[in-house]
């Protein structure tokens, strides 16, 4: 298992991002405590495989005033690959203005994969921001007829489709990283 312990100074802003190709079943951990006014954060996840098995937990707890964090979370499965993803946010009593965001999507691409995302909020405070939304599903059927209908075969209709859903996330990851998560990902 890897585990991540992010803490922020007072007005820090950082990112955090992380990735998972597949290659073999894992275990990630990412907890981060926002305990100082005007911390910022970002945990940007992507996630892209064709076997194994991804098992995700983020823990974002808001303990101080005019705090924000965003948790994205976006994956590609296909064969018999698999994902869990477990998101929690805490906005604790004291915590006023802190705006937490929590997001986890991703795309099947065989009847074999399967993904479960379980998102949850704990808001102990007043006067916050703070919402959570997954969807797990296929590429629309519509999506790819579109792009076929000009010239694509429906394995680059495919590609196009997939590196727009990973590509939103995966530019906001710091430049060494993205480049080379894309070019794993041959995006």
């Amino acid at each position: 298992m890897r585990t991540v312990n992010i803490k922020l100074k007072a007005n820090e802003k950082r990112i955090f991002p992380f990735f998972w190709d597949g290659k073999k079943s894992e275990e990630i951990r990412v907890n981060a405590v926002l305990d100082k006014p005007g911390s910022s954060l970002k945990l940007l996840g992507l996630f892209f495989g064709n076997k194994n098995h991804l098992e995700l937990r983020t823990n974002v707890i808001h303990k101080a005033p005019n705090t924000f964090s965003r948790t994205i979370v976006k994956g590609v499965l296909d064969g018999m690959a698999s994902a869990n993803f477990e998101g929690d946010i805490l906005i604790e009593k004291g915590a006023k203005n802190a705006d937490a965001d929590l997001k986890e999507h991703a795309i099947l691409l065989s009847k074999q994969a399967k993904a479960l995302a379980i998102l949850r909020l704990d808001v102990l405070e007043n006067e916050v921001k703070a919402s959570h939304g997954a969807t797990v599903g296929k590429i629309d059927g519509e999506q790819i007829f579109y792009l076929m209908s000009r010239g694509l075969t429906e394995a680059q209709a495919k590609g196009i489709i997939i590196k727009g859903f990973l590509g939103a996330v995966l530019q906001e990851f710091p430049e060494k990283k993205r480049i080379i998560i894309a070019k794993k990902l041959y995006l």
